[in-house]
């Protein structure tokens, strides 16, 4: 066997593998024989099927099998053995049909494109200042989120008169000019929240009726925002300005929700057992909780512009062409289009990983097995109290979710690669000049929409 590597350039090369027979007979031979002992075949007893015919019928996807499996395993070993580092995997450049004379065993050659990794050069820390943003957690902040809590947890009742706190199901039809349904006009049944609508004379309109009660009003101007019209009426594609006009509600049902009461029965069923004691421990938990939600938007922000300033100063370059290539034959559903608009972004996110991983090693960093299942642990308690069921995870139910999620090697590569990268943004985050400026939240919202808007 010889293995040889053409260089095209410094991220492209071309890796031949020549076989000869002394390469590959040996093992073809042995797979006949054994596929001979269980092959079944008219005419014969199991087993017994002679292993020239079975050469004959068998052999050449045998020989084929063989030489694929000798070719990616010789591959596999020489580019370990040089510590060379390629981006996907090698591409075979031509796909032929083996004839083989059984008698004549022939030499192979196999020809793979090669997408080579380019050498990654960081300087730490990078020569720029980053603006970071201390997030101030309002008082109108905690309220808003107590309320929101209070009504997830509430008492749904069908009240036979509706005011300002209620939500209706009915059906909405569209009126003509002279305020009567028109016909073949549009019709919805749907939810409308009285919450949701903005223009308080509309909101108006909807205040002490009842179940078999009709108001007539304009979602347009009674909601304003175009994602709620399209949700009231049903539209798709259609343009909500389009039904700038008079409907007719219908009422068919009237719901309200009494808030839960802020005590020990309510923390325990979100937190857990003992784990708040009163309202002022409530609300110090959701401040606590936001303003970790607020830390976590204000390094995510962090981190995109210290990739914006560490990709531009390392000027990486990407064997573009070899990879679009191979993302076309590794995922045949994936369109012209698709690539076209979504490969600068996998670009981006693979030269990121790249430096990450420059990062990672020249630190000595490491991410050990307990990391890992604590990691699990914690996503799993995260979404068990995002939904208020964390009553239900007991220390044998979460520890029989985390084996589980463990077993799939897939999961633990994706909690590798997160812990990878956190620990390369805390290295990173400790050594970066900043400018901390303290903010209200609607001021980080509003300074990341222009921030956005420039890069785009």
């Amino acid at each position: 066997m010889n293995i040889v590597q053409e260089k095209i350039d410094s991220l492209n090369a071309v890796l031949k593998v020549q076989l000869t027979p002394e390469d590959y007979k040996s093992q073809v031979d042995t797979a006949v024989r054994k596929y001979s002992k269980k092959v079944s075949m008219p005419g014969f007893r199991p087993g017994m099927v002679p292993i020239n015919l079975v050469r004959k019928m068998y052999g050449k996807a045998m020989l084929a099998e063989e030489l694929n499996r000798i070719v990616a395993d010789s591959i596999d070993k020489y580019l370990n053995d040089n510590n060379i580092q390629i981006l996907g995997h090698p591409m075979s450049k031509a796909e032929s049909d083996i004839d083989i004379d059984w008698e004549k065993p022939s030499d192979f050659e196999f020809a793979f494109e090669m997408g080579m990794a380019p050498e990654v050069n960081v300087t730490l820390p990078p020569s720029h200042t980053f603006v970071t943003y201390d997030i101030q957690v309002s008082e109108k902040t905690i309220n808003d989120e107590v309320e929101k809590i209070q009504k997830r947890y509430g008492e749904y009742i069908t009240p036979e008169i509706s005011d300002i706190e209620c939500s209706i199901y009915g059906k909405f039809d569209e009126l003509d000019a002279n305020g009567n349904l028109l016909e073949g006009g549009h019709s919805n049944q749907s939810f409308l929240l009285f919450d949701k609508i903005s223009d308080a004379e509309q909101r108006q309109l909807f205040i002490g009726r009842s179940i078999g009660d009709t108001v007539d009003f304009n979602p347009v101007v009674a909601l304003k925002s175009s994602t709620e019209i399209k949700y009231l009426l049903g539209l798709k594609d259609e343009d909500p300005q389009s039904f700038n006009k008079n409907f007719r509600c219908s009422i068919e049902r009237i719901n309200k929700v009494v808030v839960a009461e802020l005590n020990t029965t309510l923390f325990d069923r979100i937190y857990g057992a003992d784990a708040v004691k009163d309202e002022a421990g409530f609300r110090e938990k959701i401040r606590a909780e936001v303003a970790e939600g607020y830390k976590y938007e204000s390094e995510n922000a962090t981190k995109h512009e210290l990739e914006d300033v560490m990709l531009k100063e390392s000027g990486l370059n990407l064997p573009d062409e070899f990879l679009k290539r191979w993302l076309k034959r590794t995922n045949e559903k994936i369109t012209d289009d698709q690539l076209q608009s979504e490969y600068d972004q996998y670009a981006r996110d693979l030269k990121w990983r790249l430096i990450e991983n420059k990062i990672y090693k020249d630190q000595n960093m490491d991410v050990s097995k307990d990391e890992i299942e604590n990691y699990t642990r914690t996503m799993i308690t995260d979404q068990y109290l995002r939904y208020g069921q964390a009553h239900m995870l007991t220390e044998d139910y979460l520890k029989e979710m985390t084996e589980k999620y463990l077993q799939n090697q897939d999961s633990v590569q994706r909690a590798f690669e997160s812990l990878s990268s956190r620990k390369v943004f805390e290295y990173a985050n400790q050594i970066i000049i900043k400018d901390v400026k303290s903010v209200s939240h609607e001021e980080f919202v509003d300074i990341m929409a222009k921030h956005e808007h420039h890069h785009h």
